[in-house]
């Protein structure tokens, strides 16, 4: 009760930055509830992950990457995009970076 008197207070103050107050409400997952995981659509998951759409459809290509399918619109779990991304930056070939390939032409 307290976290969320302070997650509420926090995003009023955040009022003024509408675009922060998202990333702020995806990262702490406010307003969610805890068995349904909030579905976010390409332009929110890549305005969260701080890329371009362009590079997270070269995330999406990679294999076994999280998404799931509302009839033809792809959706994202963010906790479990997270989870992919930290998982392929240890792999040992990797070290800690998630490599993008250009698609070729």
């Amino acid at each position: 009760m307290i976290l969320r008197a302070v997650i509420d207070q926090v995003l009023d103050l955040l009022e003024a930055e509408p675009e922060l107050a998202e990333r702020v409400r995806v990262v702490l997952g406010a307003g969610a509830d805890k068995a349904a995981p909030r579905l976010l659509d390409r332009a929110e998951l890549a305005a969260a992950l701080k890329v371009s759409p362009a590079s997270l459809d070269r995330l999406r290509g990679e294999p076994a990457f999280p998404e799931v399918r509302i009839g033809d619109a792809p959706r994202f779990e963010f906790e479990a995009v997270l989870r992919w991304l930290r998982s392929r930056a240890d792999r040992p070939d990797d070290g800690n970076v998630v490599h993008l390939r250009r698609r070729a032409k």
